[in-house]
C-alpha cells in the first residue's frame, strides 16, 4: 500500500464519484491509496478504524471458515464501499477483502469523525444502501443455479467467447467456488466427455 499525494486526482475522484455528497458533515480528512494486486483491503482483527471507498480496480469478497480456509462471496470491479459493515460495530466479521488487481481508494480515517457520522443522516441512508446491496451480491450468485455444475455449463455456453475459457482461477472467482472445487468438477465433466481441455488452463464445451 502506498499513499498517493496527489490533491487534484483526490479532488477528481471525489467529484467523479459524488463522494462528498454522500455525507451531511463537511470538511472530512479524505486521503488517496494504492493497493497491489493480492493486498488485503480488511482486518478480521482490526476494527472500524477506516472506510475505503474503491474508485478504481476489483476486489475480491471472501467468506473465512472455521478452519481458516477461504470461500469466494462475491467480486466486485464497480465503485464500492469497504468498511460499513464494520462501522456499524460488526467488528468479528468472517469476511477478509483482497484486492483483484491494483486498486485505488478515496478513504477516510474514523478516528475523528466517527461520532459526527453516526449523526450524519445522509451517510447513514448510504450506508444501508450499501450493506443491503453487499448482501444481495453475496446471495445473488447462488440463487440461479442448483449446482455448480449447472452454473458452470450455462457460464461457458452463453458467456465465454466460443464456448471456452482460460484461466481456472479467474473462472473460480466468477463461479463463487474455490479452485480447487472447480478443478474437480472440470475433470468429472472432461471423463464424462461434457468439456475438452485444449491446453494449459483452457476448457471448450463439447
Amino acid at each position: 500500500m502506498k499513499k498517493i499525494q496527489d490533491e487534484k486526482l483526490l479532488k477528481q475522484y471525489l467529484m467523479q464519484y459524488q463522494i462528498e455528497n454522500l455525507f451531511d458533515t463537511e470538511d472530512l480528512p479524505f486521503c488517496l491509496c494504492e493497493y497491489e494486486r493480492g493486498e488485503i483491503l480488511s482486518y478480521i482483527k482490526d476494527t472500524d478504524h477506516l472506510l475505503q471507498f474503491v474508485v478504481s480496480g476489483a476486489v475480491q469478497i471472501y467468506s473465512i471458515r472455521s478452519d481458516g480456509s477461504r470461500y469466494p462471496l462475491c467480486y466486485v470491479d464497480t465503485f464500492t464501499l469497504l468498511g460499513d459493515m464494520e462501522f456499524c460495530n460488526e467488528n468479528s466479521l468472517p469476511f477478509l477483502v483482497e484486492t483483484a488487481t491494483k486498486v485505488v481508494c478515496v478513504e477516510l480515517p474514523l478516528y475523528k469523525c466517527r461520532t459526527m457520522l453516526l449523526n450524519d443522516n445522509t451517510f447513514l441512508r448510504y450506508l444501508l444502501h450499501s450493506i443491503s446491496h453487499k448482501l444481495a451480491l453475496f446471495s445473488q450468485a447462488e440463487a440461479s443455479f442448483s449446482s455448480l455444475e449447472e452454473k458452470l455449463l450455462h457460464y461457458l455456453k452463453y458467456d465465454c467467447p466460443h464456448q471456452q475459457f482460460h484461466g481456472v482461477e479467474t473462472t473460480a472467482i466468477h463461479m463463487h467456488c474455490s479452485r480447487r472445487q472447480l478443478q474437480r468438477l472440470l475433470s468429472s465433466l472432461t471423463e464424462r466427455h461434457i468439456i475438452e481441455k485444449t491446453g494449459k488452463g483452457k476448457y471448450r464445451l463439447i
